[in-house]
């Protein structure tokens, strides 16, 4: 008999809290057919690691969304392409966020890094994600990407947007349309000369010069840009400093041993991942665990559900900063591994290091979770440094 999950994997209750949900999936088998939204689900640590390798058979090319608007014909875009065509393109993408590019901007970082902290310690109180969170991710990337600044003002509501549109088309996926769509028509009318030269979204049009891109591929490569650059990183600062600030007991021990700051980064990804799930096509039969997802199929990839996996993680709901977690899945894996992965970690191992080095105790309140069909974290909650 096929194991089947009948709960909302993107109502309210199930982005507060999806982790239950994910449990029940797990428990269920392998892969289970969600009949919420006729499409299979897969939640285990190995299965899904396995499935995003398996990108010759659950493929990108016919959209990654959970609603068949989204997953119509989207041209040549990163995200939604596979084999030659998406080495193509995300060698062009990936360029100037690949570890010896980020070199170059490795101590700007660092330094607004430890500004913001000195700052927000001269407060009182302030908010964890428009003061903290946001902050850098904002500063930084926005300016990497070089949009002038109409662009920059409303990168974040199209980052949202897009996210809300991938899920299924519930009352926020159809709310997010309108967005999704001025955001298509701004990528589309771009001008070349408002561009700072130097920037990432100038540098597309010049590798459509060279020949490395198609001139036509330069709207979608730069949504490939607006969309997931800055959310990742805010959300996962956001969660970094809100379950410091809940575990006193590891945020001391980060303080006693900042060796554990990139271990810490991993474990927050890894428990709080800031992407839920993508879904993709079975182009053929595909076998999981001794079930069979038949050709044709939708299916949901459940990263987060994958980092709670207890068959990977030993007690894998503790947060734990000396845990090795740096096979999580917090940005995916595979040929669609998230471009921007390596940014976040450098932005939020930044912000560590100069919590480490400039403060005593961190105090948090109570979240507002954002509420959003693919993207797990907070638009706001309070926060002191002491």
């Amino acid at each position: 008999m096929t194991p089947a999950f009948d709960g909302d994997l993107y109502d309210d209750a199930a982005i507060v809290d999806p982790y239950p949900r994910y449990r029940a999936i797990r428990d269920l088998g392998p892969a289970v057919w969600l009949t919420a939204h006729d499409a299979w689900a897969i939640g285990r640590f190995q299965d899904v690691r396995d499935a995003l390798r398996a990108d010759e058979v659950l493929v990108s090319s016919h959209g990654v969304a959970v609603n068949d608007m989204l997953n119509g014909p989207a041209g040549r875009v990163t995200l939604t392409s596979d084999g030659d065509v998406h080495r193509q393109l995300r060698g062009v993408l990936m360029k100037p966020m690949m570890p010896s590019a980020l070199r170059v901007i490795e101590d700007e970082i660092t330094a607004l890094a430890d500004a913001l902290v000195r700052r927000l310690l001269a407060r009182d109180t302030f908010d964890g994600v428009a003061d903290f969170a946001r902050h850098l991710p904002v500063e930084v990337v926005a300016r990497l990407v070089g949009l002038p600044d109409e662009g920059q003002a409303r990168m974040l509501a199209w980052a949202s947007a897009i996210f809300d549109a991938l899920g299924p088309m519930n009352e926020r996926g159809q709310a997010a349309i309108p967005t999704v769509f001025d955001m298509l028509g701004y990528a589309a009318g771009v001008e070349r000369a408002r561009l700072r030269p130097d920037s990432w979204a100038a540098r597309l049009f010049t590798a459509a010069d060279e020949g490395r891109l198609e001139p036509d591929d330069v709207a979608g490569m730069l949504i490939d840009y607006i969309a997931p650059s800055l959310d990742t990183t805010i959300l996962g600062a956001g969660h970094l400093l809100h379950l410091l600030g809940r575990h006193p007991s590891e945020w001391e021990r980060v303080r006693a041993d900042p060796e554990l700051i990139p271990r810490t980064v991993d474990e927050v990804l890894r428990y709080e991942a800031p992407v839920r799930a993508f879904s993709r096509y079975a182009l053929a039969d595909y076998d999981v665990g001794g079930t069979t997802i038949p050709a044709g199929s939708r299916v949901v990839v459940l990263f987060a559900s994958a980092n709670r996996d207890e068959r990977r993680y030993e007690d894998p709901d503790r947060f734990d900063v000396g845990r090795d977690a740096k096979d999580h899945l917090g940005f995916g894996y595979g040929v669609h591994r998230c471009a921007g992965g390596y940014l976040a970690q450098l932005e939020m191992q930044s912000l560590l290091r100069a919590m480490v080095t400039h403060v005593r105790t961190v105090t948090v309140g109570e979240p507002v979770v954002a509420m959003n069909n693919v993207l797990r974290g907070y638009r706001a909650f309070p926060a002191s440094f002491s």
